[in-house]
């Protein structure tokens, strides 16, 4: 069995790439830059290095696999995001086609059942699409709030004890590990007992308010954590200083707008198939702590 996955320097793409190298499966890794690849993928994969807007390359590097893992990597430089999402959802369905890849595990999100009004998840309701007309087997895997956009928010609470976000504190999302994602993924490229296409929630072990998760931080931290809500203009401007485009600026204001909105909810009700196991508690000891303290003068 070979598994072309890509995706393989990030959180989900990365961890499926390991476990399935690991359990002694043919892997390729599809990469723009292998030098990131963890020690244990370099060594064990097939390391196939170009872009994934690139078709030809694309479609040679998943020649003769058995099972593919999809997701649309991040582009903050694009000057139409919305475009750069179709391209890339096209480039992978023209891939599927030309190789007849047998199952496909494509990586969207809570939110991908709305077209409209959801920026960048709205993006991912057109992959989902695309790649319906050529996936005979397809999964879209739709995870809640990852646990590791606490990440990006290091900084402000090592300084001012706060996480800015343009969402209300009482707003309650799923929020889920990444590493969940990984695994739920990894079982499905490798076993292949379900077929026909489909989609499944991914929720975490429970949804959160945005204050609740302060306080697990603050509990496991030792240090009072607050939740800001930031405007979106505020945000707007703050991803423009991290070099996003105009467009992806304006595409994940509409995204966290649409979150905000009362009215939403996931389209995949909350299940004990859609729940996963790692906690927001154990996800801040394991890795936001430790990355915390590598940030904190001795």
């Amino acid at each position: 069995m070979t598994i072309a996955i890509t995706g393989a320097t990030g959180n989900t793409g990365g961890r499926i790439a390991q476990q399935l190298v690991e359990a002694g499966v043919n892997v390729t890794v599809l990469v723009r830059n292998p030098e990131k690849l963890h020690p244990v993928i370099r060594q064990k994969a097939i390391v196939r290095q170009g872009s994934l807007e690139d078709t030809q390359f694309v479609t040679d590097a998943t020649q003769g696999a058995d099972a593919l893992y999809w997701v649309v990597p991040y582009n903050f430089g694009a000057a139409n995001f919305r475009a750069y999402q179709q391209h890339v959802g096209n480039v992978a369905a023209a891939a599927i086609a030309a190789n007849q890849i047998p199952y496909v595990v494509n990586l969207s999100s809570n939110g991908a059942h709305l077209p409209q009004g959801m920026g960048p998840i709205s993006g991912l309701y057109e992959v989902e699409q695309r790649l319906n007309v050529v996936a005979q087997n397809i999964i879209h895997l739709r995870p809640g709030f990852f646990m590791e956009n606490y990440l990006m928010q290091l900084e402000p609470i090592r300084t001012a004890n706060s996480v800015f976000l343009p969402i209300a504190g009482d707003r309650r999302l799923a929020m889920i590990a990444t590493q969940d994602i990984a695994t739920v993924a990894a079982e499905l490229l490798l076993q292949h007992n379900w077929s026909g296409q489909s989609v499944l929630g991914l929720h975490g072990p429970t949804d959160l308010s945005f204050d609740e998760a302060a306080a697990i931080l603050s509990q496991e931290l030792g240090q009072s954590i607050v939740h800001v809500p930031i405007t979106s203009e505020q945000f707007r401007d703050s991803l423009l200083q991290m070099g996003a485009s105009e467009s992806v600026a304006a595409d994940y204001v509409e995204m966290w707008q649409g979150l905000s909105n009362p009215a939403y909810t996931p389209a995949e009700p909350r299940t004990s198939q859609t729940a996963t196991p790692t906690t927001l508690d154990q996800f801040v000891r394991k890795q936001l702590l430790p990355q915390l303290n590598q940030l904190t003068p001795a």
